[in-house]
């Protein structure tokens, strides 16, 4: 006789997903990869990332990649009947992912507010971009935005004609997403011990503090009237007489910034002569380990990032990287225990040996795409394995298949599509 099969972590949970594009997608991805069943309330367009068409009307890559495991219905949240049909969904629910301005939540009644008087035991993970409080709280936002606002930006974009690019990916939509799903598992536990319901705020830009926390932690300067260091004010006032990014950018990595000299040396991507090689070590121990296997002379203690003697000394390390093969280097440095590895682009990570030795990906099969590669979620569970259970929904492939789960009868339902509140779409 086989052994039962061992239930997922949220198996029995029931969520909603009032989102759209990435930030709290994300998060009902993951809270499905754990075992919830993860309903995606649509408007009657789609999810404006269905919109990309990349596989026909309303099915697109970053869709199908974002999305998997759910099912979708979708809903006209401006319809006469819609409440009927959001208030059956929260009855029905354990949490609810809303990620909507802050001016439509009363609007459409899916706000914290209201869901708490139709479900008391009710989780309602609530994401503004900006935090619900302040000057900018109202305000629409994306991935770009908070990049430029919580100083992330400045730390990491490229240029181009001395203006910053977005970096992408969007770092902190899907940052925001991991951490939102915390919040929701965290809230489940609280609602198991109290029986309470609680409201959970996710915002884009406190996961971008939190991602730039080493960059964004600033001590006061005791003998500067404002709090800033020498380095910083001269950083300011570059700014205000009309520097352009990259020079702002060169005087922050080469003043600002501690360090540098690790990060010119021992931590960054070298040129090979086939491709490109990754290293970082910045222990003592390394750095001895990555002068004797390499030869590159060490600098000096007094050497600083712009001195000539230092970036001699970077110009040999770059040519010394460029005389040898990817391979050869990670030979050489990981035998000496090094650390090292390739600089893989984007379609090459997924089939990497060291991706696919893990679970960090899985194969799915789209009902139009066909079979399509997909990363899985970040964390695993020894006791209760969480994976991807299939890949993204059809567009409203399950509106009548949920109305009817919720409590909504046959007539309802029917009368629903009827006069447009809901789309009701061929099930997959």
């Amino acid at each position: 006789m086989s052994a039962p099969e061992t239930p997922q972590l949220l198996a029995g949970i029931k969520v909603v997903e009032l989102a759209q594009n990435a930030a709290i997608p994300q998060c009902g991805r993951i809270l499905a990869a754990m075992g919830a069943d993860v309903i995606k309330v649509e408007p009657p367009e789609g999810d404006a990332i269905r919109n990309a068409n990349d596989f026909g009307a309303k099915e697109s890559k970053t869709f199908a990649g974002i999305n998997p495991g759910k099912r979708s219905i979708a809903l006209d949240l401006t319809a006469d009947a819609a409440p009927t049909v959001i208030d059956a969904l929260f009855r029905w629910a354990d949490a609810v992912l809303v990620a909507f301005k802050q001016s439509d939540l009363a609007r459409y009644g899916i706000d914290w507010d209201h869901a708490r008087t139709v479900n008391p035991r009710l989780v309602h993970l609530t994401h503004t971009p900006f935090g619900p409080e302040g000057p900018d709280a109202d305000q629409g936002g994306y991935d770009v935005l908070v990049q430029a606002l919580s100083g992330m930006g400045f730390a990491m974009n490229r240029a181009a004609d001395g203006v910053p690019l977005p970096t992408r990916p969007a770092v902190n939509d899907f940052g925001t997403g991991i951490a939102a799903a915390l919040g929701v598992v965290a809230a489940l536990r609280h609602r198991d011990q109290t029986g309470e319901g609680q409201r959970v705020d996710a915002s884009l830009l406190a996961t971008a503090l939190n991602l730039s926390i080493p960059l964004v932690t600033h001590f006061d300067d005791p003998d500067s009237g404002n709090g800033l260091s020498a380095a910083e004010q001269s950083l300011v006032k570059e700014r205000e007489d009309g520097a352009d990014f990259e020079t702002l950018r060169h005087t922050y990595e080469g003043e600002v910034l501690v360090g540098q000299r690790s990060f010119r040396l021992y931590f960054r991507h070298y040129a090979t002569a086939d491709g490109l090689i990754t290293v970082a070590g910045l222990s003592r121990g390394l750095i001895n380990k990555f002068h004797a296997s390499t030869g590159i002379p060490r600098p000096a203690a007094n050497d600083t990032v712009s001195s000539p003697e230092f970036q001699a000394i970077v110009e040999q390390a770059e040519e010394t990287f460029a005389a040898r093969t990817t391979d050869e280097w990670m030979a050489t440095l990981r035998g000496v225990g090094y650390p090292c590895g390739r600089y893989n682009m984007p379609f090459e990570a997924l089939n990497d040996p060291q991706v696919r030795a893990n679970w960090f990906v899985t194969d799915l099969d789209h009902p139009v795409a066909g079979r399509y590669t997909t990363p899985d979620i970040p964390v695993q569970f020894s006791a209760t394995p969480a994976a991807i259970s299939g890949p993204s929904p059809r567009f409203a492939a399950h509106t009548a298949e949920v109305l009817n789960e919720i409590g909504l009868d046959p007539d309802q339902v029917a009368a629903l599509i009827d006069t447009g509140t809901v789309v009701a779409s061929p099930p997959d």
